[in-house]
């Protein structure tokens, strides 16, 4: 059924049923504005068939809050779509433990108003406030329920970030930019948010309110879309933490990474989960994050630190830092906390995988001694060892034990060499088909190791310890950490030292990230090269701003939502150079370009509906998901007796296959001979199928937990994300996208006008599949995009380097915007805005909606004049000049 909208003097369409839930969800469309479905009159849009149940059932969402949380982190945002509101969890315990927490609190409570009466002459009013409402919701949830929740205003710690960057601004002479208009700052705050631009029915909305507080409104309904605010939000962690998707493990990790930050689970519950991490990744996704460096325990250390600590600590690995006050002892110390975990490559002391090949090793000693005749008989691998080991002192004493002449011991040793090598060669199809199997999950635990302490090099040169000694772990400042015994308590101790509120640049650095990710200059920078020579252009910002995140309990949607009310954010960019290492003084955010994957995201905006929702591999990851899980089971969740068996037959079928792969190789090699090509190519064909054919049953043989587990969503991670809403909007696009047709030409065409419409039409289609087939956000892509891929052109981080994404201009990047189809496929259309073009008669109209959906503003006289004046002799290839000409421009590129 195709359904037209009307809202606000304007028809939008046509859309499916399920679009128009999706828009009903972000609230593009209420159920009052006007609809006509199948040539009907037009009625309100809730008594649509299909559509009024989800516009009657809607529940008003509540406003962006924080909520208490359990005993390590006490407040988190929980503010979401109305679609996608999400059931509370009931409460964990009885009445009597109930009974017993309220009491707790109450005492906790009333020495935490005490303290702050007795301190606040000296606290800051705004932080005060804070306090008050943080004290005012505890009370609350003792009267009522420790689940219930009081809306969170930022707006007054906001005003408090405008009066200091006033303040520092007057003393250094300085005017604040002017603000920008409603148009920009629409634009700035969606792709800062959920990283794209708004669509034009999104515009329109914001444009058209006349509510007073539409800024503030907007901000919370952004950081309320769970799944815009992940798509964008994850980018920032993959760059921290260098996720890829490339590998089997990393899907578990990056899934989970997802959840999380859909959770909004508090930055230092985030970040202790990580670097506490240890097990199966299918049990606890976040030990991927020590898999991540899998056998560089020493780099993960210097990276844990940067990342978490803004402190690069690298030189000091060798030598004492040249440039700081790290010693290569504190680096070492540091590193004895996480050196004995260690990322196993699939084996494991008892694994299934490691008694095969002892299996494998027992079945070739034996033939060893059964050839040589004794069951002590020196180890000889080949020949050359022979007369080597006859040439040691040891040797006469051996031979004469043993009665033996040096003859009848190489005869002896001979024969013990061929029979292993018999017993090597049988075993080594299956050996073969170990490796195939285990393939998969290579990477999938973290493992204590008891006796793996780390030792100093041998090239240690200082005087404080000497090469070999074993390192006794230690913190580089703040409190000290306990020395425990246990790894898996003094693993967790190190959690939290470097998670603790005293330590003194946790918070520093995420504030600071986030300071910088929200206007485009750090506080301090580098970010992550943070020493006590650091100069801070304003350090009572920062230490407002460190107080704050932790009054709001690492609450990051909350935090942000602080920044994004500041007067700050709607002030004109910078846009002068900045030359690193001097003070920003911040008379408005630093202009920058957008990253990577906001300017595919915005692309994608132009020719996609539902782009938040749309996730065309989504099944295909789950499905790779379960199949690892199952995987791991049928090979290390089963006992060895029944493992074994089944490995030894699918060897066996590999052992066949070689014979046959032998004879297929002498045809081949005939066939090359004697010049026919054609039978050569036609044998190679059919031993790969063969090959194929017998690698499937031998999966089908040992995998056993895979037939019936191809998809199970207790198998995955992350499931949540995949929920209903998602599959019908994915499905409906991919209908959309298959059914997409060229459009017919107008009947007052002449022949020739007729064939070249016809002609443009069947290429703008063609581009727009080729271009389509490829679209989605970059979170449901691969990354990183393989070299080649816009992505990768315009700077996507190779995951291989901390935050190594890049905006810097480049040839390839013009040429690639100047080139590819991607202005044709947006104007096609089947494309979302290319559809809304094809519905309007006047160029006007045409170079208004271009403008408003691509840039969020009106063209001047002036642009209009100018196009005008080329439609007149162009006609419909200037509207799509205009799209080209745009999306080439630095308007659309940049973040204004």
């Amino acid at each position: 059924m195709k359904i037209y909208v009307h809202k606000k003097g304007k028809n939008f369409g046509p859309f499916t049923v399920a679009q128009l839930k999706g828009y009903l969800k972000t609230r593009n469309f209420d159920g009052n504005d006007l609809a006509c479905y199948d040539g009907a009159t037009w009625v309100k849009l809730s008594l649509v068939p299909g559509v009024s149940e989800t516009s009657t059932q809607q529940k008003k969402k509540p406003p962006l809050e924080i909520q208490k949380r359990d005993s390590r982190v006490t407040s988190t945002i929980r503010a979401k779509t109305q679609s996608e509101t999400r059931p509370v969890k009931p409460a964990q315990s009885g009445r009597k433990k109930i009974y017993i927490l309220a009491g707790t609190v109450f005492v906790s409570i009333s020495l935490i108003g005490f303290l702050i009466y007795f301190f606040a002459s000296s606290e800051d009013p705004t932080l005060q406030s804070v306090h008050a409402d943080k004290k005012s919701r505890e009370d609350s949830s003792n009267q009522k329920s420790s689940l219930e929740s009081t809306p969170f205003d930022p707006i007054p710690a906001a005003q408090k970030i405008d009066e200091f960057i006033i303040s520092h601004l007057q003393s250094e002479n300085l005017e604040a930019n002017p603000l920008i208009s409603d148009g920009l700052f629409l634009r700035r705050v969606y792709l800062s948010i959920i990283g794209r631009i708004p669509t034009i029915l999104e515009t329109n909305d914001f444009i058209n309110s006349t509510s007073q507080n539409k800024h503030s409104l907007l901000i919370q309904k952004l950081l309320s879309n769970d799944a815009g605010y992940t798509a964008h939000h994850y980018q920032f962690w993959a760059d921290l933490l260098r996720i890829p998707t490339n590998i089997d493990y990393t899907l578990y990790y990056r899934e989970w990474i997802k959840e999380e930050v859909r959770e909004n689970t508090p930055y230092d519950e985030l970040v202790h989960k990580l670097v506490s991490g240890h097990g199966l990744i299918f049990d606890n996704p976040a030990a991927a994050y020590y898999l991540r460096d899998a056998g560089m325990a020493l780099d993960n250390m210097s990276n844990s630190v940067r990342i978490f600590l803004g402190t690069r600590l690298e030189c000091a690995q060798c030598h004492d830092h040249p440039f700081d006050k790290w010693t290569q002892m504190d680096y070492f110390k540091m590193a004895a906390y996480t050196y004995d975990f260690d990322a196993r490559m699939g084996v494991t002391k008892n694994s299934n995988r490691q008694q095969v090949y002892q299996d494998f090793g027992k079945r070739r000693n034996k033939a060893y001694a059964e050839a040589t005749g004794f069951e002590d008989f020196p180890h000889m691998h080949d020949e050359s060892r022979i007369d080597e080991w006859l040439s040691q002192p040891y040797a006469p004493g051996y031979l004469e034990r043993n009665k033996l002449t040096k003859e009848d011991f190489k005869n002896a040793a001979l024969r013990g060499i061929k029979a292993r090598k018999k017993a090597s060669d049988f075993d080594d199809p299956v050996s073969q088909t170990v490796n195939m199997l285990y393939g998969h999950i290579s990477n999938v635990q973290i493992k204590h190791h008891k006796d793996k302490p780390l030792q100093l090099p041998h090239d240690y040169q200082y005087d404080n310890g000497s090469p070999g000694e074993i390192v006794k772990p230690g913190s580089m400042f703040g409190p000290e950490i306990p020395h425990l015994e246990d790894q898996t308590e003094r693993k967790n101790a190190y959690a939290d030292w470097l998670t603790s509120r005293e330590n003194p640049r946790f918070t520093r650095v995420i504030v600071n990230r986030l300071w910088k990710r929200a206007f485009g200059h750090g506080i301090f920078e580098p970010v992550d090269n943070l020493t006590d020579r650091t100069e801070i252009g304003q350090p009572e910002l920062l230490s407002f701003l460190e107080n704050l995140m932790q009054d709001l309990e690492y609450d990051i949607r909350a935090f942000q939502s602080v920044l994004f009310h500041t007067e700050l954010f709607r002030r004109e960019m910078h846009l002068e150079d900045h030359s690193p290492g001097m003070v920003f003084h911040f008379t408005g955010p630093l202009l920058k370009r957008m990253s990577a994957e906001q300017i595919w995201d915005s692309i994608t905006t132009l020719i996609l509906t539902d782009v938040d929702t749309y996730a065309p591999n989504r099944k295909r990851t789950q499905e790779r998901i379960a199949r690892t899980k199952a995987i791991y089971q049928s090979l290390e969740g089963r006992p060895i007796e029944e493992v074994l068996p089944r490995i030894r037959e699918a060897g066996a079928q590999r052992r066949d296959m070689r014979a046959e792969q032998v004879e297929y190789e002498k045809k081949i090699s005939s066939a090359y001979a004697q010049s026919n090509n054609e039978l050569a190519k036609k044998l190679t064909d059919e031993l790969k199928g063969k090959v194929r054919a017998m690698e499937n049953k031998s999966r089908e043989l040992v995998l056993v937990d895979l037939k019936d587990n191809k998809a199970s969503p207790t198998m995955m991670m992350g499931s949540s994300m995949m929920n209903s809403s998602t599959n019908s909007s994915t499905m409906a696009t991919i209908d959309r996208i298959s059914q997409a047709k060229a459009r017919k030409a107008l009947g007052n065409l002449d022949p020739n006008e007729r064939r070249r419409w016809e002609d443009r039409e069947r290429l703008s289609l063609r581009h727009f599949r080729d271009v389509v087939r490829q679209m989605a956000r970059a979170v449901e892509l691969e990354s990183p995009a393989k070299r080649g891929h816009f992505l990768r052109d315009f700077g996507q981080s190779d995951r291989e380097v901390i935050d190594n994404s890049s905006s810097h201009a480049s040839v390839p990047q013009a040429l690639y915007l100047l080139n590819s189809p991607l202005n044709i496929a947006i104007h096609n259309s089947n494309a979302f805005l290319g559809g809304l073009l094809a519905a309007l008669n006047k160029p006007e109209d045409k170079i208004e909606l271009i403008y408003r959906a691509m840039l969020t503003r009106m063209p001047t006289s002036l642009e209009v004049e100018r196009i005008l004046s080329d439609y007149q002799t162009y006609g419909e290839e200037s509207i799509e000049d205009l799209v080209w000409a745009i999306l080439n421009s630095r308007q659309f590129t940049f973040i204004q």
